[in-house]
């Protein structure tokens, strides 16, 4: 007994050494994949959401994919997507098509509680080096200006089923703006992957919570639409090397529950209880 409970007290002791070393050997050789299990990656949210679009994608029986960024702001962000979409390609085969949306202004008018007047005002977060971020991005990725309440719509009729939204990342801040974004998620079910990812910037502060912001975009949007739901991503953190990371929290799904795919079993032989486990880890849907 007390040799099992020494072996145990050293294996929990030795967990973090281990760990630290194979975060270390990955680092230097491991696959993109492996590299982003362990959060290895540069905005690791952003890293996780494009793959999961990918084999979202893949998953459907697609070769292509659509990834909206919406709050562009200095456009890091969107510039990181473009640079991962590239190295993702190479990696899973799937062809991102990226798009960001941004008013170019700020921060549009503020209006009661609902969109946090004791944090953003007017004007923030305005746009100073659109011309610049234009020539940074070039013919890799598009950018969409103006209001996202107005240009939205224009975003779903650009959509393509050969080419479906698999990934959002909101970052608009205020409840009026994300209530707006998260209207591309509302087109016809083939416009999007059976489910989507998304990240939500503005979940994550003292005031947040779900009557204000964000999270209260969301409560509407669940409310509004019977078919399609925003859950969060329960595969987080799953099999991950790192159990806890401040972004897991920021992961969300949009379930497209009227497509095709979510509304009758595949066509194939029944599986068993390991081919099934294999199935769902060769699909990345763990």
């Amino acid at each position: 007994m007390f040799y099992t409970l020494r072996r145990q007290i050293s294996n929990v002791l030795d967990a973090g050494p281990r760990q630290a070393m194979k975060r270390a050997t990955v680092e230097r050789q491991g696959t993109f994949r492996q590299k982003e299990s362990h959060g290895l990656i540069q905005r690791p949210n952003y890293a996780y959401g494009l793959l999961r679009a990918a084999d979202m994608a893949r998953f459907a029986g697609k070769k292509k994919a659509t990834v909206c960024e919406f709050g562009v702001a200095t456009g890091n962000g969107l510039v990181n997507m473009i640079d991962l979409a590239a190295v993702i390609q190479k990696e899973t085969g799937i062809e991102l098509r990226v798009v960001g949306m941004d008013s170019g202004e700020g921060l549009p008018i503020v209006e009661g509680y609902a969109d946090h007047p004791e944090l953003w005002s007017p004007g923030d977060f305005a746009m100073t080096n659109r011309d610049d971020l234009r020539k940074r991005i070039g013919d890799r990725g598009e950018l969409i200006f103006g209001d996202i309440a107005d240009t939205v719509d224009g975003f779903v009729a650009s959509l393509d089923e050969s080419a479906p939204l698999a990934f959002i990342s909101v970052d608009v801040d205020i409840y009026s703006g994300s209530k707006s974004a998260l209207r591309c998620l509302t087109g016809r079910p083939e416009l999007c992957t059976p489910a989507v990812s998304i990240y939500l910037d503005d979940t994550q502060f003292f005031f947040a919570n779900r009557w204000c912001g964000e999270l209260r975009a969301i409560e509407e949007f669940n409310e509004n639409n019977a078919m399609r739901k925003i859950d969060e991503d329960r595969s987080l953190p799953g099999h991950r090397p790192e159990a806890v990371s401040y972004w897991y929290r920021s992961m969300y799904v949009a379930h497209i529950l009227d497509h095709e795919m979510r509304t009758k079993p595949q066509t194939r032989e029944g599986l068993s209880l390991e081919e099934h486990f294999a199935y769902m880890r060769e699909s990345s849907l763990f």
